[in-house]
């Protein structure tokens, strides 16, 4: 997304470094420490090392020898978080939202209603979606195969396995999603969608109260309060049951209610960087974009380190 609006090639450094550096799209602005940081649509989780065991969790604030600037985050949790709970711009949004602006060709239908699977449930790292054996949520009945389709989010590290990824979603009349990009993928292509909780006793609509509910994934509070939300209409479906598919996807049809980024022009705005958008060469699309096909999507980050710290030896020198 930082290619698509500024036209320029992305240079990968380490999360903790003293080197200037911009962090854009995830959950990822917790892993930033050192030097000055410069934060475009982030999100950010409030716990410092969210991947351990709860009882090892510590609060996140920002390091001591950190300068964040705080652009634009996803939502105001994560500006509550990354500005140490100082005031913030106010600028809200996920990049990806805005991809439709650079990539809009049509897309066939081909089902009914994909269900995008968070990588916690998946039972492999394969490209076909295969969810953990104790998710009956996801079992699917032979009489309903051409219909439902499980999308795995494992994608080919590619910029044709991005556009596969992306277009394997818009093929679906409606998405069910407990992917986060699942659910900003399909808002923002106009796919009507309900988050698939997995909280809650009685499989059906629930309505989550995004300023008191504890219950419901971080990430989503904060990118539905940034969208200007403070409810949110969700699917839930216990993991050990089976789902209902075609009442699931008659409560989307009487739930889903479209919405769309406040102020998008705010967020390219306040990119830290030269706006320049890129646009398509005569009879392609983005994704055949010399500048996109040049970007190295998959690094080793112990070389990225090593790099790195040289790189600082030779700016002390």
């Amino acid at each position: 997304m930082v290619s698509l609006c500024t036209g320029k090639p992305v240079h990968r450094v380490p999360t903790k470094s003293l080197t200037p550096r911009m962090a854009a799209v995830g959950t990822i602005g917790h892993g930033f420490s050192g030097g000055d940081v410069w934060f475009w649509g982030t999100g950010c989780s409030n716990w410092r090392n969210p991947g351990k065991p709860e009882a090892e969790r510590e609060p996140f604030v920002p390091s001591a020898d950190s300068r964040f600037h705080v652009n634009a985050t996803r939502g105001p949790v994560s500006e509550r978080l990354l500005g140490g709970g100082s005031g913030g711009t106010g600028i809200y949004g996920d990049p990806v939202w805005l991809l439709p602006r650079f990539y809009d060709r049509p897309v066939a239908k081909k089902w009914k209603i994909g269900a995008v699977l968070h990588l916690s449930e998946l039972a492999n790292r394969e490209m076909e979606a295969k969810p953990l054996p104790e998710l009956e949520r996801y079992l699917v009945p032979d009489e309903l195969r051409d219909d439902v389709h499980l999308i795995t989010t494992v994608t080919p590290v590619s910029i044709d396995g991005l556009r596969d990824k992306v277009d394997e979603i818009r093929a679906c009349e409606r998405i069910v999603s407990t992917s986060l990009h699942g659910m900003v993928i399909a808002e923002s292509y106009g796919i009507p969608c309900l988050y698939f909780s997995p909280s809650g006793r009685t499989a059906g609509v629930d309505v989550f109260d995004l300023d008191a509910d504890p219950t419901l994934d971080l990430r989503l509070i904060d990118l539905y309060r940034g969208l200007g939300r403070s409810r949110l209409c969700v699917y839930v479906q216990p993991r050990k049951e089976a789902t209902d598919w075609p009442a699931l996807m008659r409560a989307i049809d009487a739930s889903w209610d479209p919405i769309d980024l406040q102020d998008a022009d705010a967020l390219v705005d306040a990119l830290p960087l030269e706006v320049a958008p890129l646009s398509a060469r005569p009879g392609e699309t983005i994704w055949e974009h010399p500048l996109l096909r040049s970007l190295v999507l998959q690094h080793d980050v112990a070389q990225l380190r090593r790099d790195d710290k040289a790189a600082a030896l030779r700016l002390s020198a």
